[in-house]
């Protein structure tokens, strides 16, 4: 007779489950929905552990049973984590959000964009807003609130994980008015009038994007 453990099968099935779900939402970077980047970044040592965690548990698969069967007990684990990786596969849709540069006007060729890699822009466009005086910007936000003829382009940015989330931005100007919580993506240009804003010279209306945080 063959030696097959169920329990031990069980186990190796659930450690690549998680495997997956991790890494997928790693590679495709749907994490930042859950966790700031800098938080995320230590699931890269759930990326090494795991698979040592695999390759000693392959051993144990093929052992006999050493105790009762409770392979059954496990079964809503799995099922969970069999539905999560399917419905992040189906969800992921990476023309979600508008990439890369979507403007006719050649400035825009040349212009800074802020994403999830330069965030950190908008921090220095507030404390030194001189700097970037004439600079064009590129950026993907929401209308957050009016002050004025002028309202504030946001997104929302994390320290660990969503639930301490916090709204970041930049004051800017357009011809049209917005509706609050509108999404849109815009090409503009850093003035000054008492104040450093983004005067929005092009843009384009989108839908929420699937990863909102910063």
């Amino acid at each position: 007779m063959r030696k097959f453990n169920v329990n031990e099968f069980i186990s190796l099935l659930i450690l690549i489950l998680i495997l997956s779900l991790v890494s997928f939402l790693m590679i495709t970077g749907d994490i930042y929905n859950f966790l700031s980047e800098k938080s995320a970044k230590n699931l890269n040592i759930v990326l090494i552990v795991l698979p040592i965690l695999i390759i000693v548990q392959i051993a144990k698969v093929f052992t006999f049973n050493s105790r009762d069967d409770v392979s059954i007990k496990f079964l809503p684990i799995v099922i969970t984590l069999v539905v999560s990786v399917l419905l992040v596969f189906r969800s992921h849709n990476i023309d979600e959000e508008v990439n890369g540069n979507n403007f006719n006007n050649v400035i825009s060729h040349n212009a800074i964009e802020i994403n999830h890699e330069t965030h950190y822009i908008l921090e220095e466009l507030e404390e030194r807003g001189e700097e970037f005086l004439g600079k064009y910007i590129i950026f993907t936000g929401f209308v957050y609130k009016y002050e004025g003829d002028k309202f504030i382009l946001a997104r929302e940015e994390m320290n660990c994980c969503a639930a301490d989330s916090f709204i970041i931005g930049v004051k800017s100007m357009a011809d049209e008015k917005f509706q609050e919580g509108q999404w849109v993506k815009v090409l503009g240009k850093i003035e000054y009038n008492g104040e450093y804003y983004l005067n929005i010279n092009e843009y384009i209306k989108i839908s929420e994007p699937k990863n909102v945080y910063f």
